[in-house]
């Protein structure tokens, strides 16, 4: 049943405006909208989602020791509200600059340094936590100032400078890490109109366009007994539907075929090479076992590495400096000399045939 517009959100966390504005993997501004007028149940926890949240208080508490904070208590469960935003903050903080700020904690388990988190004290955080960040902030100072002022009642007795900058503190596979996002008004702003908006078509049972295949299903739940009618033009389409199904599976079984071939001429090689009339030799195909550098392993075995520099444990640079160290922790799988349970990657080199090719017409 659909919720009555009286049950309706008023305001939007700010945990969800990263899926408000189609930041979320696991959710889309459909899936959200549905959500918050109570078509489909919400998210239900998973391991992992559980674990970050038992995390959370041991994570904050390590990198509060190493960077010199201190968490302020008792204010975890504190509601921020400001206009069509929301929000509930991880902790707040008093930094080493003694500046009152939110902590906004994260567990993502496997993620490491890389495009989307940089340097550790950076701004360079995943596009959704840097929205969400950024829509806590702003929750924030809303509240700080209405405390301070005795608009808003809170036991929060604190008259040092509030922090214009929120920490996003992760625990990477290098350990935890902080990163400070400053506020930014251009953003928020444009995030608050953007929430009234949603909010509006929450209201109004208008859903946004669906993203994909799977949006499209949630946009429009079936309705047992009822037809949609079609027209000539219509049927074209169908037909050419079909037709794109038939060429892909067709094409599936060329593409076997020649993986087959490959292999099949390849043998026990890792490698082909072209070799012209000269005894010249350009490798046009390599066939390595899939392999991954074992970094925990490898990390467990020399703490050392910490001491030189390879915080990140950073797989690609120790295969440049350290071959020997990097070969000894790619893992193979199990009874590869017996060609059991391999997976043989077929990776062309696509300049190097396009060279040839071209070399050969001329």
């Amino acid at each position: 049943m659909n919720a009555q517009t009286r049950d309706l959100p008023t305001t939007i966390s700010a945990s969800r405006i990263a899926a408000m504005l189609g930041m979320d993997k696991w959710c889309s501004p459909l899936t959200l909208f549905h959500r918050m007028r109570g078509n489909m149940p919400e998210k239900r926890d998973d391991e992992a989602m559980m674990q970050g949240r038992f995390y959370e208080r041991a994570t904050a508490d390590v990198a509060c020791h190493k960077y010199g904070m201190k968490i302020v208590e008792g204010f975890e469960q504190t509601e921020m509200v400001d206009g069509a935003l929301s929000g509930h903050p991880d902790f707040l903080v008093l930094d080493e600059n003694n500046k009152l700020a939110i902590c906004e904690v994260k567990n993502p388990f496997n993620a490491d340094f890389g495009d989307e988190w940089g340097d550790p004290g950076s701004d360079i955080v995943p596009r959704g936590y840097f929205i969400q960040s950024l829509a806590y902030l702003h929750l924030f100072l809303k509240w700080a100032e209405k405390v301070k002022t005795g608009q808003a009642t809170d036991s929060l007795v604190y008259q040092g400078e509030i922090a214009d900058y929120i920490y996003v503190v992760v625990r990477l596979r290098g350990g935890v890490e902080r990163y400070k996002v400053h506020y930014d008004a251009e953003i928020i702003g444009r995030i608050e109109a953007d929430a009234a908006v949603f909010l509006s078509r929450v209201r109004n049972n208008d859903p946004p366009t669906p993203e994909d295949e799977e949006d499209m299903r949630n946009r429009w739940p079936v309705t047992e007994g009822k037809k949609a009618e079609c027209n000539s033009a219509f049927l074209a389409q169908l037909e050419t539907y079909e037709s794109i199904n038939k060429q892909m599976k067709e094409l599936a079984k060329q593409q076997s075929a020649l993986k087959t071939l490959i292999l099949a001429f390849a043998e026990d090689a890792d490698g082909i090479e072209y070799v012209d009339e000269n005894g010249g030799r350009t490798p046009v195909v390599t066939l390595g076992v899939d392999r991954s550098f074992d970094a925990a392993q490898c990390l467990a075995d020399h703490p050392e590495l910490i001491e030189k520099g390879y915080y990140k444990l950073d797989a690609s640079r120790i295969a440049k400096e350290q071959k020997a160290l990097h070969e000894m922790y790619m893992k193979k799988p199990q009874n590869v000399d017996h060609g059991v349970g391999q997976k043989r990657v077929i990776r062309l080199k696509r300049k190097n045939i396009e060279n040839l090719l071209k070399g050969a017409k001329s």
